[in-house]
């Protein structure tokens, strides 16, 4: 909006100036052209809290950003376990197997057996059979043989069960312990 051209409108030839029909297009060109206080503080409010919502969403997305870092970070320490956690699962059912079979070849000391035998060359096969071993074993028996018991465990003598409880109870026509040294001593 041009005042000078407006003034210049309302002034006529002789200098003389119209008030009244400049006060009226000044007051229908402002609107248009101008905001009023209240409504230059009202939008200036909007942009500042447009500004505050832009900024927290902004830093809304570095924290997504962050989280996800932090969710991709958890996931691959997760597998990371996992994958521990299977292979001593693994090492552990390994260990277990050969000293198992160890126990079942005769030996009279599983533990000090278990150290010689090489893990690197002993494999668990899918049905749980120990493979690998039985070369070893077979060394061990030839350089170690004091480590297994004579005859291997399928000859262990069986027990002998005895009935009849204490042999030398005193029963069946023999004295007992008490009686004998009763008499010994005299008495």
């Amino acid at each position: 909006m041009d005042i000078k051209a407006i003034i210049a409108k309302h002034t006529d030839k002789d200098g003389n100036f119209n008030a009244d029909e400049f006060h009226k297009e000044i007051s229908a060109e402002i609107p248009k052209e101008f905001v009023s206080k209240e409504q230059y503080s009202k939008k200036t409010e909007e942009v500042e809290n447009l500004t505050a919502d832009l900024k927290s969403a902004q830093e809304s997305n570095l924290s997504s950003e962050e989280l996800k870092k932090q969710l991709d970070e958890s996931v691959k320490n997760a597998k990371e376990r996992e994958a521990q956690f299977n292979a001593d699962l693994a090492s552990m059912q390994k260990t277990n197997a050969v000293k198992l079979a160890l126990k079942d070849s005769g030996t009279v000391n599983t533990e000090l057996l278990f150290g010689q035998v090489n893990m690197d060359n002993v494999i668990i096969q899918d049905d749980g059979k120990v493979s690998g071993l039985d070369d070893q074993l077979a060394t061990f028996k030839e350089s170690m043989p004091y480590l297994f018991q004579e005859g291997g465990a399928a000859d262990k003598a069986k027990p002998t069960i005895v009935a009849g409880g204490n042999p030398d109870s005193g029963g069946a026509g023999e004295k007992s312990l008490v009686q004998k040294i009763q008499e010994r001593l005299g008495e």
